[in-house]
């Protein structure tokens, strides 16, 4: 669905930025293929982005709710020459002191940002700019947490999971109240780190510092909208590690992180009951202590992660998969920022983002 922002929000964004901001120019089709296009910085600075959203029209939207100077909903609506604090049409000031970890439009129209702030926990705002509370904070320990990730499918069946936390509150459509559940169906508490949709199928991952490598899959459960089994991808060599990234398509999954018990970087590729197992080092091979934080999807076929080596170099860095996850290459863009932490994709352009405010899109070949 293309959006256009309204002329109140634009006028108001043009104020904050304190320059002209251009109607959405579309993504950046006028790169060649494979060409890296460095944006202007996103005021989302610090040492990474935690939300990235592009829209079919091209506008770029960041929040960096984790950093320590991190409120606040970002835009660009001319391809990232300039950047504002968004202003809701109704409500001055909404997202000024809300720290943003998450940024989706489901396919009702509405874009989805969540996180905390404001006695918010997920707020919606519409094709008219206004913004509208759609999970507030509960009164019980389980139904009030900082979101980590929001996502809704387009029966309206909707996940809001913790940042640091197991928690979990879902609904089954938008006319249902959220309820706080355990998600997993092997009655045990796992941490999500991050959550996508394929199609109207959610795929979570997560694990902690103590935990193998884990991805939740959906499936059904009896009296609760949304369940996940569990499965194990540290492989026969059993390793603690963390999953923090996860993108799928016509039901192949990759998912990235790192293997804990060597520091380095890896990225698991699910095709069915195929797995494939990559690390980073064998492909960037003067890389060594890495990880993953973000991945996402072109197709069934081709996949793009993003991560840092932030020990010995101090550098980003951006994979792409054409078979699958058989095979990864390296298209990392000239100079580099020292991290990266999210990837879109929209229109046959994926955009990064990452460290100090970095966005940049490449015109997949």
């Amino acid at each position: 669905m293309t959006t256009t922002l309204a002329t109140t929000a634009l006028a108001a964004l043009a104020l904050l930025a304190g320059c002209e901001l251009l109607p959405g120019q579309g993504n950046n089709n006028t790169l060649s293929p494979g060409e890296w296009a460095v944006l202007g910085a996103s005021p989302c600075g610090f040492n990474r982005t935690d939300a990235l959203h592009v829209d079919d029209d091209g506008a770029i939207w960041t929040g960096c709710g984790t950093n320590t100077e991190g409120q606040g909903l970002f835009v660009s609506t001319d391809t990232g020459q300039s950047w504002g604090l968004f202003e809701p049409a109704n409500a001055a000031n909404f997202f000024a002191t809300m720290r943003v970890n998450s940024i989706s439009r489901g396919d009702d129209g509405v874009l989805y940002v969540a996180g905390t702030g404001r006695d918010v926990m997920v707020a919606g705002v519409d094709g008219v700019d206004e913004v509208s509370l759609v999970l507030a904070p509960g009164a019980l320990v389980d139904e009030s947490f900082t979101v980590g990730h929001f996502r809704r499918d387009s029966q309206g069946r909707a996940i809001a999971e913790s940042l640091t936390g197991t928690g979990v509150m879902m609904r089954g459509g938008d006319d249902e109240d959220f309820v706080a559940a355990n998600a997993f169906v092997d009655d045990s508490s796992h941490q999500i780190l991050d959550l996508t949709l394929d199609g109207d199928t959610f795929v979570a991952v997560g694990s902690t510092i103590s935990e193998p490598n884990l991805i939740f899959e959906e499936t059904p459960v009896a009296d609760q909208p949304i369940g996940f089994t569990v499965t194990d991808l540290s492989s026969a060599e059993f390793f603690f590690g963390e999953l923090r990234a996860v993108a799928s398509a016509d039901g192949v999954t990759v998912v990235g992180g790192l293997d804990e018990d060597t520091d380095f970087a890896v990225i698991h590729a699910l095709d069915g009951a195929n797995v494939t197992t990559t690390h980073v080092a064998d492909v960037i091979t003067d890389i060594l202590r890495s990880t993953v934080r973000g991945a996402c999807a072109v197709n069934a076929s081709t996949f793009f992660v993003v991560g840092e080596e932030s020990v010995t170099n101090g550098q980003a860095f951006v994979l792409q998969t054409t078979d699958a996850g058989a095979t990864f290459t390296d298209v990392t863009m000239p100079d580099p920022p020292s991290a990266l932490s999210r990837c879109v994709v929209v229109d046959g352009t994926v955009t990064v983002a990452g460290s100090g405010g970095f966005v940049a899109q490449q015109r997949i070949p």
